[in-house]
């Protein structure tokens, strides 16, 4: 039975940017933009610019001609490996780590209070409305599952063996001043700053939306 707690020891963040899916010609999935539509006396309008990457829509609905044109001109500045999106009812986040787009630091498979799932190199991802709530979804984690655990029984179910170096996953976190011999909850703020540190919380664009 699948572990959804772990990670991968990806500083890249959830593996990379991973393998989304694709998005439709102008982001929206569908054949009947309003911007496709015959205008006035039989001219057409003028065609919506098309999306240069592709991404997930995790609320907010579709993107705007204006928010996609924002998001193109974000993709042209980031680098090849990142160009991907995760879409909020506000915000755009383009680029970055995976950890950072997915409003997810900890990296974690699942959550009660995700509102999304994204695609990463390694399996599926929870998505998050904000950082915040990414934050309390790990800390919530941690405690309630692995609190009276030590720090390296826990990291051994949360990034085992057979999927990635976790002795030396260990090392940096103890370089990074976790007593990995001591319990979860005696160490949980040093512990979630430098498992943050270690998955990669790389930011990259944000774009706001626009009607």
């Amino acid at each position: 039975m699948a572990n959804n707690d772990i990670h991968p020891n990806a500083p890249a963040g959830g593996g990379g940017a991973g393998a989304f899916k694709s998005a439709g010609p102008t982001g929206l999935n569908s054949g009947n933009d309003a911007w496709n539509r015959p205008g006035p006396l039989g001219v057409d309008a003028k065609p919506a610019e098309a999306l240069k990457i592709s991404g997930l829509i995790a609320a907010g609905g579709p993107l705007s001609a204006g928010t996609i044109s924002a998001v193109n001109k974000a993709a042209d500045k980031t680098p090849d490996r990142w160009k991907r999106y995760v879409a909020y009812a506000d915000i755009v986040k383009v680029g970055g780590s995976l950890a950072w787009r997915a409003n997810n630091p900890g990296n974690l498979r699942d959550a009660s209070t995700k509102i999304s799932s994204v695609t990463g190199a390694i399996g599926k991802f929870a998505v998050f409305a904000t950082l915040a709530d990414g934050h309390a979804a790990q800390r919530a984690l941690y405690l309630n599952r692995y609190g009276d655990m030590a720090v390296k029984d826990a990291i051994n179910k949360l990034t085992p063996p057979n999927e990635n170096d976790t002795k030396n996953y260990l090392a940096e976190l103890t370089r990074a001043g976790v007593d990995i011999d001591k319990d979860v909850k005696s160490q949980i703020d040093v512990l979630m700053k430098a498992v943050e540190a270690n998955e990669g919380l790389i930011p990259g664009i944000e774009v706001k939306r626009v009607p």
